[in-house]
């Protein structure tokens, strides 16, 4: 009993031997399944085989060096010339270092609040001259004074001079107000001219046509012959108290117009004077060797003259702007009144007419007005103009002679 437990025992440790020694073999040969305990199979580095024809160099390999990208800023949509920056018209995308200049934007937060300087394009890469901090002072001198409309207004060019600009103390950018004074005349309703009219009167005269007869008490031959006559301006007919019928006419040549006067308030100031494109960039010049023997100031430029602007543009709303393009082509008073640096506010105001002036200052005007204020020519305050090295400047005021009562000599 004892012997068969003991062959039993020996035939298990037999199989268990072979069972051990075919997994072994399985790990340890050429199976498929890979040993994990093994150490990592050396990789036979692969020769590429390179056909070289006869007579050509043979190519030598060279490595290729790693390549550096960086972010650049550009425009997600197209926006016009004067558009302000913000974070949601700008993204980045990846470029060759290589291709990326000093000029272009790789920040976003570098171009956020910068103004377009010309239309950009969905896609643009930005650049720093593509954006300007100021576009007021880079858009004049590209663009000219649109740059400098604000939105909602129109700018038009009005005739000023030395009194109506306020002694030309005028500059780009300042708020005015615009004082306007419109001269009304009454018109005849049927033909739309200024009163008074003329009147042609249709006469006759009698003309002798011969000599008179011999016979005592005979007259001489005569003809109707009819004329014209005409009065300028018309007037009236009045008859006198002694019966006498004589014709009035106006004591002024012109029939005296009726003042009113308007306010625009919070224009702006585009330019003053004629606008200037900028000079072409020249190229420098060499400078001569000096020569000791010359005059130094022979060759200095003379100072010139500064030319008195006679015009300025001015930016106002389109119906504004419209009401002072009538005023002035209807050749009305236009005179400005420059603004405080900070005042925007607009004042009531009421048209000003003589009928304001007497109403509002309680004026009291003789019965019938047998008087009124004089506004002759000759009466008006004369301002000279200011002296001036420019003789073109110079204007000198000389007394007509109905103001000294005498005949005066012209000046040269």
């Amino acid at each position: 009993m004892d012997r068969r437990r003991l062959l039993i025992l020996v035939a298990l440790a037999l199989g268990l031997i072979i069972i051990i020694s075919a997994v072994a073999f399985v790990l340890l040969g050429d199976g498929n399944i890979s040993n994990p305990f093994a150490a990592p199979p050396t990789e036979t580095p692969i020769t590429p085989t390179i056909t070289v024809e006869a007579g050509q160099p043979t190519p030598v390999a060279t490595a290729i060096p790693d390549q550096e990208y960086l972010e650049v800023v550009v425009s997600l949509q197209t926006v016009p010339r004067g558009f302000q920056m913000t974070e949601a018209e700008l993204t980045t995308e990846i470029r060759l270092a290589e291709e990326v200049t000093e000029n272009v934007i790789t920040n976003i937060q570098d171009a956020v609040g910068l103004y377009a300087r010309t239309d950009l394009y969905q896609g643009q890469t930005l650049t720093y001259d593509a954006l300007v901090r100021d576009v007021t002072e880079t858009g004049q001198v590209d663009f000219g004074p649109s740059s400098l409309i604000p939105p909602g207004y129109v700018a038009m060019s009005v005739p000023m001079d030395r009194l109506g600009s306020a002694a030309y103390g005028m500059r780009t950018g300042d708020f005015v107000d615009v004082l306007i004074t419109f001269i009304l005349f009454e018109v005849d309703e049927q033909f739309q001219s200024r009163l008074p009219n003329d009147a042609t009167f249709f006469l006759e005269q009698t003309v002798e046509t011969g000599e008179p007869p011999t016979t005592e008490g005979g007259a001489p031959p005569t003809t109707t012959v009819p004329f014209l006559y005409t009065l300028s301006p018309y007037g009236r007919f009045e008859r006198q108290p002694d019966g006498n019928i004589v014709h009035v006419s106006p004591s002024e040549e012109t029939q005296r117009g009726v003042h009113v006067s308007f306010l625009i308030q919070n224009a702006r100031v585009i330019q003053v004077g004629a606008y200037l494109p900028p000079a072409p960039v020249q190229p420098p010049t060499p400078t001569p060797e000096p020569d000791a023997t010359a005059d130094p100031n022979a060759n200095q430029a003379q100072p010139t003259a500064t030319p008195v602007p006679d015009v300025v543009l001015i930016a106002l709303p389109p119906q504004q702007q419209l009401f002072l393009k009538y005023a002035a082509e209807s050749n009305s008073i236009i005179d400005f009144a420059v603004r405080g640096i900070n005042d925007g506010e607009l004042y009531p105001v009421d048209n000003v007419t003589f009928d304001y002036i007497v109403q509002r200052f309680n004026v009291e005007i003789p019965p019938n007005f047998t008087y009124i204020i004089n506004t002759g020519d000759e009466m008006f305050q004369q301002i000279p103009a200011p002296v001036t090295d420019n003789p073109e400047l110079i204007v000198t005021i000389t007394a007509t002679p109905e103001v000294l009562g005498e005949e005066q000599p012209q000046q040269p």
